[in-house]
């Protein structure tokens, strides 16, 4: 069974110009890499983070039925134009996974919104608000809650995470958000994505964190 593989960390597609320059994308070559391995034609595939669609065309290029959930509407637009179904793409909370009426789930890949200690900002608003590290790691356990409903008895949960480097401190965000996500769903296996063009976050890799949802 892998344990590491390599990909870009970066999309090769420019982002829209209305954003601030932040790429909090995952790379397309990561998101086929997962959903080659834990879905097949037809699954439904759910990114309760769909940022700016990237699990969601690879997805639909891959023959799966692909939703998501953004939180942010300009964002939401901007993945309705992107993708084939734009009626299954719901502006709304992740926190509220059970009231926007998304199907059962066979594979959910999603990489979270992320935050260090000691960051005041709200992740969840699209870092706008106020909150805490300890706040953030609550929504992320409401979240995998919702997901655990979602998913089907043989599911399957991918969560690329990075521990994260700011201002000369290391934040364990991989390893904080496995520990909280445990609680709903069963850990499998970490894999870790070695990035090819240089280091992001401070790191050179990042984690998939593999959950299932069988008991």
């Amino acid at each position: 069974m892998e344990t590491v593989f390599s990909a870009p960390a970066r999309p090769d597609e420019p982002l829209p110009e209305w954003t601030d320059g932040t790429d909090p994308r995952s790379s397309p070559e990561v998101v086929r890499h997962f959903l080659e391995r834990h879905s097949g034609p037809g699954d439904v595939v759910l990114d309760p983070f769909a940022g700016f669609g990237t699990t969601l065309v690879v997805a639909e290029s891959m023959d799966r039925e692909a939703w998501g959930v953004e939180y942010d509407g300009e964002r939401a637009e901007y993945v309705r134009e992107r993708v084939d179904h734009p009626e299954r793409v719901r502006q709304g909370d992740a926190r509220s996974l059970g009231g926007l009426d998304l199907p059962t789930a066979d594979c959910a890949f999603t990489s979270p919104p992320y935050t260090v200690e000691g960051a005041t900002d709200d992740p969840f608003q699209n870092y706008g608000g106020e909150s805490a590290y300890e706040h953030y790691l609550a929504n992320v356990d409401w979240v995998a809650a919702g997901l655990a409903d979602l998913l089907a008895a043989d599911g399957t949960l991918v969560m690329q995470v990075s521990n994260l480097v700011h201002d000369g401190r290391t934040t364990t965000l991989a390893w904080d958000v496995a520990d909280v996500v445990r609680d709903h769903l069963r850990f499998e296996r970490e894999v870790v994505i070695r990035w090819e063009d240089g280091p992001k976050y401070g790191y050179d890799h990042a984690y998939g964190l593999v959950f299932s949802n069988e008991d």
